[in-house]
């Protein structure tokens, strides 16, 4: 992880804590709760194992290929709420980031995607940050391409707010 990544982190930190605010505020809510992100991390991993389907799917001969902007699409929602449970329930820090996101690595590499799938479900705290940063790894994705995507997808989701989505 470069110092810049750690950035680009912190960043959508900061943007997804504004995102939660404006939703918070527009449904009145006074919280959101540590199930709620939970449930909807289980559901949007759900919709990523099922775009990338086309790699695992062995008994279905007319399953689509996978389609890396799909899959990146899918993985960008379980970074904003995975975000949404790092800020309201942890103290972020970024010491040992290399190791613990190595160790995520080595877990995909090792034990498969759906084991660290299973980890971010299962994780405690930054913990989840830390999978999910390995899993995107694992996937081929930089955290430059993630940011962006999920800058995008910030966009889409500020103009949903406001359309009542």
């Amino acid at each position: 992880m470069t110092s810049k990544d750690i950035k680009l982190i912190k960043e959508m930190l900061q943007m997804q804590e504004k995102l939660d605010e404006a939703i918070m505020k527009e449904y009145e809510l006074t919280e959101i709760t540590r199930e709620q992100l939970e449930m909807a991390i289980l559901d949007e991993v759900g919709e990523l194992t099922h775009e990338l389907k086309g790699e695992w799917c062995w008994w279905k001969k007319t399953q689509a290929p996978v389609d890396d902007n799909k899959v990146l699409g899918e993985l960008v929602d379980i970074w904003h709420f995975v975000l949404s449970y790092t800020y309201n329930y942890s103290d972020v820090r970024f010491t040992h980031i290399d190791w613990i996101v190595g160790k995520g690595i080595n877990t995909c590499k090792q034990e498969g995607l759906a084991c660290s799938l299973a980890n971010i479900i299962n994780a405690q705290y930054m913990d989840k940050l830390f999978y999910l940063i390995a899993v995107s790894l694992c996937l081929g994705f930089s955290i430059e391409d993630v940011y962006k995507a999920y800058c995008e997808k910030n966009k889409v989701n500020y103009q949903r707010l406001k359309e009542g989505y």
